[in-house]
């Protein structure tokens, strides 16, 4: 019996055999890859270097992340790290809205794993209701007025946001309106 569940073993490391097999993994050149796109990624929108060119340094950034997403699945904290997860999480943030749905569940599941970051996901579910034109969860999307002045985007029973926002490990909606300047108070 033993003989035979070591040659099952034996040809599972052969073959694609789901639950046996297993992907090898560089984390250490899967970090510093992660690194790279994030250095590019924020160095864009941070310092204002290369804003022409956003659209085509986002679309190279999420091609490689879709090439590990492929690869790997949405790896989490234990096998990247914290920066190399965050990363992953910036690049889907910054994508079009298909793609954004596309990685959604897989980053929903890897919250509940304690994975990855719940905020993060909360921002990603914010800005994905925004762009299919419902109201937020989070209060975590501003737009821009008429009048040129930064406003949140509609917010799902606003006068209870904070505690949502609280259950996520983001701070009070207060705190972060002053990020963009606006002062703001919860409906009564």
């Amino acid at each position: 019996m033993l003989l035979k569940r070591l040659g099952i073993l034996v040809l599972a490391l052969f073959m694609d055999i789901p639950g046996y097999a297993q992907v090898n993994m560089d984390t250490l050149a899967i970090k510093k890859q992660l690194e790279s796109i994030y250095e590019r990624d924020q160095k864009t929108r941070s310092k204002g270097d290369s804003t022409q060119y956003i659209q085509y340094i986002d679309s190279c950034n999420l091609a490689q992340v879709e090439i590990l997403i492929e690869k790997y699945g949405w790896m989490g904290k234990s096998v990247i790290g914290p920066r190399g997860n965050y990363t992953i999480w910036l690049v889907i943030q910054h994508a079009e809205l298909d793609v954004q749905e596309k990685y959604l569940p897989f980053m929903k599941a890897s919250v509940e794993k304690g994975e990855s970051t719940p905020s993060h996901l909360a921002l990603l579910e914010d800005r994905i209701l925004m762009r299919n034109g419902q109201k937020q969860i989070y209060g975590s999307q501003v737009v821009y007025n008429d009048k040129g002045q930064p406003e949140f985007y509609p917010i799902i029973d606003e006068k209870n946001v904070n505690s949502r926002r609280l259950a996520v490990g983001l701070e009070p909606i207060e705190e972060y309106a002053k990020h963009f300047g606006i002062e703001y108070e919860l409906p009564q």
